[in-house]
């Protein structure tokens, strides 16, 4: 997530929003509060219990061992019906108060500068010109007994907790919900949906209607999901995605023909998983793909609103794949069918396409013209249809099927802090709209820090556990191999070739690329990373699919390591820290957010099982 630095030349305001059989299930514990302080934030105390399930006393063990699966798709594609009016020489992604103008598209009439769709995920000022391909909100129900998840995957830059707290208000009765969790996609290349992305710096690019809409279509999805509960087979894959998929990587480029990480260290989760969930028929009903890139492949100059390589991948995966190679040889995957949905994952560290080159499956180089309408676009979606490929080749042979899977879950709620000084203004001035918890009579400041309430969960699917992590984390907090080896260890199994760990100029014989240094003279000490507290160490060892849902429960911006956290001494939030790679504490709560985030989600991985694997 980016976002303008010139928002911190407002003025702080004082006033604001204030707040207030194998498969059989385990006895579950009972739903209180754990026996040790809640960890994170001191105030997580003032919080209810863990919501358990099964466990709760409206959440019994299920009877009946089936897993009953349906889902549904609606539009969430935002109306250009205004476009900006460029001055000769204006670029059309950079708007200029008083010379561009907003108008309406059909008339030509001037309208006010709210009218236009201000897209989201870069600067400011860039307004939609049309809808290249449309976005969506996607949902899958699941049931077994009386344990019932709704899983929704949105095509937005972020999605706020108190936005899937006014949809669960909206769910009719017979939906009957035990956990709803929504993650959006962090699609840059769609409206502004948290409101910092407007015509201009300090102006909420937000359309209220439109977050009410895309609330009343994630509901609307959710009900016809659940009318659509049949009973269904699990099949679950993973794949490293490394180029060793033959016609997927036709330069040899390996990781860095899909995804790469412009921050030190160079971690990257570079597995895609994926969970089939098939029909008594035999059909797809859907499938669920967790990988982590930041969907801005089609790049800061797109005036289009697209689902970037999301789309493309969620298309290749339910159609199919028919490509040629630099020969002109056939490539071909059959489709799966059914609904695809997308999750995102750990996203910290610029984790994107940053250095990707990116090469269809012809061998054709795909890159931004910005002379050429478009041409990011095909971009993003030639990515996605690449990663498609080991998607669908996750679930041939080797992939696990299962009869049926437990289901079950462990949710928190939880407070953050926040010190950004971005947000602060953002809270403070409604350009975020979500209840803090704070003191309106007083100035903001260190001693009136706002606390905001998030969520995070544990869900069990078989032997998948998928963790809900409130933004962008970085993965060194989350990797470490089941011998117990970090990301940061030598041999760094979770930087993959052709990179290093550092961007170091003596160790990293890769640091000039194409004519220029990509290395800095301030590489992170990571022996100070306590790896000891790395989240995948705390995970079940019998969870063989190791999932991270980024951007689950809410959008808090990037989670930093405390041990790389670094602030500029006289411009802290404004401007990076120097020497090294700074720009996500920019748009972080703050230095206590790896404190607040993660120790929360260790504890909770350490709460009894609600299901045997």
């Amino acid at each position: 997530m980016r976002r303008p630095l010139a928002l911190f030349t407002l003025a702080l305001a004082a006033s604001a929003c204030s707040s207030s059989s194998d498969d059989a299930v385990e006895a579950p514990a009972a739903n209180t509060t754990p026996p040790d302080p809640p960890a994170g934030n001191v105030h997580n105390q003032e919080l209810a219990g863990d919501q358990r399930c099964p466990g709760d006393p409206a959440c019994a063990a299920a009877d009946d061992p089936a897993l009953y699966v349906g889902v549904a798709v609606e539009d969430i594609s935002p109306v250009v019906d205004h476009v900006v009016l460029h001055a000769p020489g204006s670029n059309p992604w950079d708007f200029h108060q008083g010379s561009d103008q907003c108008v309406d598209k059909a008339t030509q009439q001037l309208a006010p500068n709210t009218a236009c769709t201000w897209m989201a995920g870069f600067g400011t000022g860039r307004a939609a010109v049309d809808v290249a391909d449309p976005t969506s909100v996607r949902c899958v129900v699941m049931r077994q007994g009386a344990t019932k998840v709704g899983l929704c995957s949105v095509d937005a830059v972020g999605w706020f907790y108190d936005e899937i707290v006014r949809t669960r208000a909206i769910l009719p009765a017979e939906v009957d919900l035990d956990l709803l969790v929504v993650a959006a996609t962090h699609l840059h290349e769609t409206r502004d949906t948290l409101g910092i992305w407007g015509y201009d710096d300090g102006v909420s690019g937000v359309s209220l209607a439109y977050n009410q809409m895309v609330r009343e279509k994630t509901r609307d999805a959710l009900v016809a999901a659940n009318a659509k509960l049949e009973a269904v087979k699990v099949q679950l894959g993973a794949i490293q995605v490394d180029g060793h998929v033959a016609g997927t990587d036709p330069k040899g480029l390996k990781t860095n023909a899909f995804v790469s990480d412009t921050r030190d260290p160079v971690v990257i989760d570079a597995e895609l998983r994926t969970i089939r969930f098939v029909g008594k028929t035999g059909g797809t009903v859907a499938t669920l793909v967790n990988w982590s890139s930041h969907p801005e492949f089609a790049g800061s100059e797109n005036v289009q609103i697209t689902a970037d390589w999301v789309g493309g991948l969620r298309d290749a995966v339910e159609k199919g794949i028919d490509e040629v190679d630099p020969d002109g040889k056939p490539l071909h995957w059959d489709g799966l069918g059914g609904t695809a949905i997308v999750f995102n994952g750990a996203l910290g560290g610029q984790v994107g396409p940053g250095e990707v080159k990116v090469y269809g499956f012809d061998g054709k180089l795909r890159e931004p013209d910005g002379a050429v309408p478009g041409s990011g676009i095909d971009k993003a979606r030639t990515s996605g249809r690449t990663v498609a490929a080991y998607a669908l080749e996750s679930l041939k042979n080797g992939a696990t099927l299962l009869e049926t899977a437990p289901l079950g879950f462990r949710a928190r709620e939880l407070y953050l802090d926040v010190f950004n000084e971005g947000y602060l203004i953002a809270l403070a001035e409604r350009l975020f709209d979500r209840e803090a918890k704070f003191d309106p009579t007083k100035p903001l400041g260190p001693d009136n820090i706002p606390l905001i309430k998030t969520q995070e969960a544990v869900i069990d699917i078989g032997p998948a556990e998928l963790l809900t992590i409130p933004g962008e984390m970085h993965a060194e907090l989350l990797l470490a191999t089941r011998e117990g080896k970090t990301s940061v260890e030598a041999p760094y199994p979770f930087t993959p070739a052709p990179y290093l760990v550092l961007n170091d100029k003596v160790s990293n014989p890769n640091c000039d690329v194409d004519g220029h240094s990509r290395c800095d003279d301030g590489p992170p000490a990571i022996d100070k990373l306590d790896r000891t507290q790395v989240i995948d160490l705390f995970r079940d060892p019998k969870a063989t699919y190791r999932w991270v849902i980024g951007l689950g429960q809410d959008e808090l911006g990037y989670v930093v390591p405390s041990y790389d956290y670094k602030l500029d001494a006289v411009h802290p939030y404004l401007n990076e820290a120097t020497p090294g790679d700074h720009y996500e504490e920019t748009n972080s709560v703050g230095p206590n957010v790896e404190h607040d985030m993660v120790a929360p989600m260790r504890q909770l991985l350490a709460t009894p099982k609600v299901v045997t694997r």
